[in-house]
Formats: structure tokens, C-alpha cells, sequence
């Protein structure tokens, strides 16, 4: 019987500890560049958080470029005045977006009580991670951690009004937790990560982010443009394909890193081609970015004024403000502006008339329509 009874203790025993094991937790997307790591380059940073710990890791591929970065979070989760200490290593892709987190064997996020999470709130804290409009940037944690009020009346000092409004963004009973780990993702360590990404950008690299199916690693790569950086002819095919596309600051990013030096011939009349084929905002940007050409080929103007007539009253003021700010003088666009003298929307009229006024090079043709105007009005 004794023997029986050690037996099932030790079973009990046994069931106790794997039931109380916590394996590694992760939860992990996929960064831009899904590259092998060929070295983890540690980067000592003094960094001005409240977390103790300096070290930024690079994950960085054979090509020299970095595929992400992450950082270890040695900090205490204080619920209820107990706290115990977590290990929790945060990843960042390498335009700074968050990726995801993971927990060492043994290790695991707690509720209140130091309840601890079920798989359903470590995925609910990926996706609140993930989220960099949270309203959790809005809040102070003194805002969101209840405390009882000083007058020991028992009152919580955290109005319900507050918790309510962070409700969505927050994994239930772990306000402290959720809230530390956003800021974290969202901070220094971000930014260390982009300013260190976008000192490496080249040409390759660009296309690569303008390649793929993020769309917020394509914004970020537009708007972290080195201004020095040589733009290749296949970057420049990209840029302009980005153009023509259906999103529209896509379109004013890519017209926004080209410099006015690579708006040649060739560059104006893919533009111009665009420039047919798109809506109102996009033909004001093309507009708006050829005025930036150090001179615009003859071609592209007459193509241009073509377009006059099928353009609306903003539009044309705006196109014959690039003739008049660049300087145009061509008999054909003259001809095609002039056809707009007969334009029943008197407002496209008076800048035509205004246009033409300002030319020298006006035929006798011209100046008749220009005569037969001005008495008509």
C-alpha cells in the first residue's frame, strides 16, 4: 500500500510541475525582407526610457542590410502592490514597425492576481501591439493604473469614464502591462531603428521596400528618402509606376523624392503620359512637380496644352501657370491656349486672355481671336 501511495504522489508530483511549465511564448510576424540572419550585431545605446536595458540587436543579412532588430525588456509588472520581474524580447521590423514578441522558456504575462495570460490574450496583445494609432498614447499610466483615492474614502481614482475609453486597446486586467510594452514599441527603440535602416537605404534596397505587399513599409521608405542617395533607372520606372497608381500619397510621395535633375525629356513625357490618364489630384501633382524642371521640352509642352480642353477651370490656371513660370514660348501651344478664348466658362477664358497677353510670339490669327474677345466682353 505505502508503495501505491509513493506512486501516486509522484504522479501527482509530476502533473503539478508540467501543468505549472510554461514554454516559449512567441508571437512573431514576418519582417519585409524574410532573409537569413548571417550575424546579430549588438549596438550599445543610452537609451532614455525607464527600462534597464542598452542594447539594441541588428539581425543583419548577407547583403549587409539589416532584416530586423530587437531588444530585450528586463522590467516588473506591478499589480496590486506585488510585482514580480518579466524578460519579454520586443522585435521591430527594419523600417521600425512593430513585429512581435517573445517570452523564454519558463517565463509568462500575468493579469491581476498574477493570473496568467491564456493564448487568446497573447494574441490579443500582438494585435494591440500592432496598432500604432492606439489610444493608449493619450493616457499617462497614472491615468490608467488604479489607485485608491487619499481621503481613504475607497474610491478608485481612475475614472470609468478613462478605463472605458481604453478598453479596446488593452488586454483585460493587464492595463500596466499593455500600456508599458506600447510605449516601449512605439519610443526611442523605434526611431534608433529607423534612423540606423534608413543610413543603409541605396537605390536596391528602396525597390526591394517599394516591392512589397506592406503598405506602410512603402510610405516609409518614401518618406525616409536620403535626399543624396543616386536614383537608378529601375528605381525611377518604380517611382513612376507609383504615380500612375490608384493611391494617391503614394503618388505625392514618388513625385517627391524625384529630384528636378532626373525630370529630363524622357522623364516629362512618361509624366505626361500619366498626367492623361489620371484623376484631378494627380494631374495637379505632375503639374505642380514638372514646374520643378530646370527647362521643360518643347514636347512636353504641346502635349501638354493638348490637354487643355479637356481639363477644368483649376486644372488649366494651373498649366498655364507652369507656361507663364517656365517661360514658354511656342506657336502651338499659343494656338491651343488661344482655343480657349471661346470657352463658355468665363473664368478659363480670362487666364487664356491673360496668358496670351503676357506672349510675344503671337501670329495675326491669334490676335484677331484675341480682338473678337474682347469685344465679345
Amino acid at each position: 500500500m505505502n508503495g501505491l501511495l509513493k506512486i501516486f504522489f509522484l504522479l501527482l508530483f509530476f502533473q503539478v510541475v508540467t501543468e505549472t511549465k510554461h514554454p516559449e511564448i512567441t508571437r512573431l510576424h514576418q519582417p519585409s525582407f524574410p532573409e537569413q540572419t548571417e550575424k546579430i550585431i549588438p549596438h550599445y545605446i543610452n537609451f532614455s526610457d525607464t527600462i534597464h536595458s542598452d542594447t539594441l540587436y541588428e539581425y543583419v543579412a548577407k547583403s549587409g542590410f539589416p532584416v530586423m532588430y530587437s531588444r530585450k525588456i528586463p522590467t516588473a509588472v506591478c499589480i496590486d502592490d506585488e510585482c514580480r520581474p518579466v524578460n519579454i524580447e520586443l522585435y521591430w521590423n527594419n523600417t521600425g514597425r512593430y513585429l512581435g514578441y517573445k517570452l523564454p522558456e519558463g517565463e509568462f504575462l500575468s493579469k491581476t492576481k498574477h493570473k496568467p495570460f491564456v493564448a487568446e490574450e497573447y494574441d490579443r496583445l500582438h494585435a494591440l501591439l500592432g496598432d500604432p494609432l492606439s489610444a493608449l498614447a493619450h493616457y499617462s499610466i497614472s491615468e490608467l493604473v488604479k489607485t485608491k483615492d487619499t481621503t481613504n474614502t475607497g474610491v478608485d481614482a481612475v475614472s470609468t469614464a478613462t478605463i472605458a475609453a481604453v478598453m479596446d486597446y488593452i488586454v483585460p486586467g493587464a492595463v500596466y502591462t499593455s500600456y508599458t510594452l506600447w510605449h516601449i514599441v512605439y519610443g526611442e527603440t523605434k526611431r534608433e531603428t529607423e534612423l540606423r535602416t534608413s543610413k543603409k537605404l541605396n537605390s536596391e534596397q528602396v525597390i526591394k521596400f517599394l516591392d512589397t505587399d506592406a503598405l506602410e513599409d512603402k510610405v516609409w521608405v518614401l518618406n525616409h528618402f536620403p535626399k543624396d542617395m543616386q536614383i537608378s533607372d529601375g528605381l525611377l520606372t518604380k517611382l513612376l509606376k507609383l504615380i500612375s497608381g490608384d493611391d494617391i500619397y503614394l503618388a505625392e510621395r514618388a513625385l517627391y523624392v524625384i529630384r528636378p535633375e532626373k525630370l529630363t525629356k524622357d522623364v516629362q513625357l512618361q509624366l505626361i503620359q500619366r498626367f492623361r490618364k489620371s484623376g484631378y489630384l494627380q494631374k495637379k501633382l505632375i503639374a505642380e512637380k514638372l514646374s520643378e524642371a530646370p527647362v521643360l521640352a518643347p514636347e512636353t509642352t504641346e502635349l501638354l496644352a493638348n490637354e487643355l480642353e479637356n481639363l477644368n477651370a483649376l486644372l488649366v490656371k494651373n498649366v498655364l501657370d507652369l507656361f507663364q513660370n517656365q517661360e514658354v514660348e511656342n506657336i502651338q501651344v499659343n494656338n491651343e491656349v488661344a482655343l480657349l478664348l471661346k470657352n463658355e466658362n468665363r473664368y478659363i477664358a480670362s487666364h487664356a486672355l491673360k496668358f496670351l497677353e503676357s506672349r510675344q510670339m503671337l501670329d495675326k490669327k491669334i490676335s484677331r481671336q484675341i480682338n473678337k474677345y474682347q469685344k465679345r466682353n
